[in-house]
């Protein structure tokens, strides 16, 4: 009975998302912010998705042994991106279409498939 009782108490304190694939695990945190991102955006990459999205990058090209200059590049710009975007947010000021139409490229199924891919 007692060594029924210590195998249920290891269940329900094991570490329970060690139990998922390694390709998710190697990629939880980004994942986890584009997931934000893509529940923030409505019918426009919205300048908050942005700020999410190029956080995950970010985060996976931090983790990433040798990364791909041009990932390097497109992180960085997304940075600066996160930053004027969350900046104008904040000072409730409206950017350009030209922000909005750079901004397609931080939408959650494109970084998605920047982490994934590189």
């Amino acid at each position: 009975m007692t060594e029924t009782v210590l195998l249920q108490l290891e269940f329900v304190f094991s570490v329970w998302i060690e139990e998922l694939p390694d390709i998710v695990l190697q990629h939880l945190t980004p994942l986890a912010l584009v997931t934000l991102g893509y529940f923030v955006e409505k019918h426009y990459v919205s300048r908050t998705a942005v700020f999410a999205n190029a956080l995950a990058i970010n985060v996976h090209v931090r983790d990433v042994v040798s990364p791909h200059q041009l990932v390097v590049l497109y992180a960085n710009l997304g940075l600066i991106m996160a930053a004027v975007g969350m900046y104008t947010y904040i000072e409730k000021n409206s950017l350009g279409s030209d922000y909005y139409l750079l901004a397609q490229g931080y939408g959650s199924p494109v970084v998605a498939c920047v982490i994934l891919l590189f």
